[in-house]
């Protein structure tokens, strides 16, 4: 079975009336009603965000709204759910910015503010995977400082969660506070794993830069692996830089506990995004570092657009093929297995991730 382990699902503006709701998210908040997911007023005026319009064929003269999401909706009906070689694709949640103290700010409208560039809701993800079980994961997300969290992961894994997804740099996650330590004993007790970003961040706003370094993140998985106490670990892009200029020490970091002190520990890395413009040097370096592999996993971070055309070089005769595929994942696929990436990495994730019949109708007889 073939998996993407790394795939967003974001509204520009969303609330699910009449889904089943997680106890953590309810419909009704202070006296306001939910938004299950959202994109940023900050984020939406962005370059990139503008750039990621024009690729997607979006008419820029859309605002957020239901107009909006119903072209969304489209997109992904296009992309996730057509017939592909990759069996299911693992559906992000995105959960709130929060401070030290556990405070929610609003969507941030400047620069300078801080909150959530995107939000979607466990709950908006879990419905998707319902509605469409044949085609979707559910991939949580639970901040380690959301109250009560434990009991909040517990509910998603009961729920059917095959991961638990973090981007620390945006969300303001440290990997050695005591609640993030305990989330991560928790998730090695129920044997969910921890799909987490580290590395530069290009697609939303680097709010905390001390969490871009994968080093404090190794240093808490060493204290867990002493008590055997350690999860299942995913790095995000294996911890690529997303520009030929930037800096690739959590990358040349990750490789060496990789293949060193963490080769029989259930530390892993994503491949997600390098077939993006900026990553792809990173795809055409990892593709030939062949003892890397038995530690990867497929993903697309999808809708992340693809930069084909800087892959064609190396692609050659398969490029043209490749480019015709009808869907942005398939093409990351055929482009990955294309370049020499090994089999293991496309199939790994069946062997790894709990749940992943959840929603799945048992047969009868």
């Amino acid at each position: 079975m073939i998996i993407d382990v790394h795939c967003h699902y974001t509204f520009t503006r969303r609330t699910l009336n009449d889904a089943e709701r997680f106890r953590f998210e309810p419909l009704e908040e202070h006296g306001r009603r939910a938004v299950d997911s959202f994109i940023s007023p900050r984020i939406i005026r962005t370059l990139t965000w503008r750039l990621m319009r024009r690729v997607m064929g979006f008419d820029a003269r859309l605002e957020p709204g239901e107009a909006f999401d119903r072209v969304l909706d489209a997109f992904y009906e296009k992309h996730l759910c057509a017939e592909s070689p990759i069996d299911r694709h693992v559906l992000l949640a995105f959960d709130s910015y929060h401070d030290r103290e556990g405070r929610r700010p609003p969507a941030p409208e400047r620069r300078r503010d801080r909150g959530s560039d995107i939000y979607s809701s466990n709950t908006l993800v879990r419905a998707a995977c319902r509605a469409r079980p044949d085609r979707f994961l559910f991939g949580a997300s639970v901040h380690p400082y959301r109250e009560n969290a434990l009991e909040c992961v517990e509910q998603v894994f009961a729920a059917g969660a095959c991961l638990l997804k973090w981007l620390p740099l945006h969300q303001n996650i440290a990997a050695n506070d005591p609640r993030t330590i305990a989330v991560l004993r928790r998730c090695a007790e129920l044997g969910l794993p921890v799909l987490a970003h580290y590395g530069e961040e290009f697609t939303l706003t680097t709010q905390h830069r001390e969490y871009v370094s994968v080093l404090r993140l190794l240093d808490t998985l060493r204290a867990l692996r002493a008590d055997d106490a350690m999860p299942i670990t995913i790095i995000a892009h294996v911890a690529t830089p997303c520009t030929p200029m930037g800096s690739s020490a959590s990358y040349r970091a990750l490789c060496e506990a990789l293949l060193g002190e963490f080769a029989d520990e259930p530390l892993y890395a994503d491949i997600s995004a390098l077939t993006a413009w900026g990553k792809v040097k990173w795809l055409r370096r990892i593709a030939k570092r062949q003892e890397l592999h038995g530690k990867l996993l497929f993903g697309t971070d999808f809708p992340v657009p693809l930069g084909l055309r800087r892959l064609r070089g190396s692609l050659r005769n398969a490029y043209a093929d490749i480019a015709s595929q009808p869907t942005w994942p398939g093409q990351a696929l055929a482009a990955c297995q294309a370049i020499g990436v090994n089999e293991i990495v496309f199939h790994r994730a069946a062997t790894l991730l709990p749940n992943v019949d959840a929603f799945t109708p048992v047969a009868t007889t």
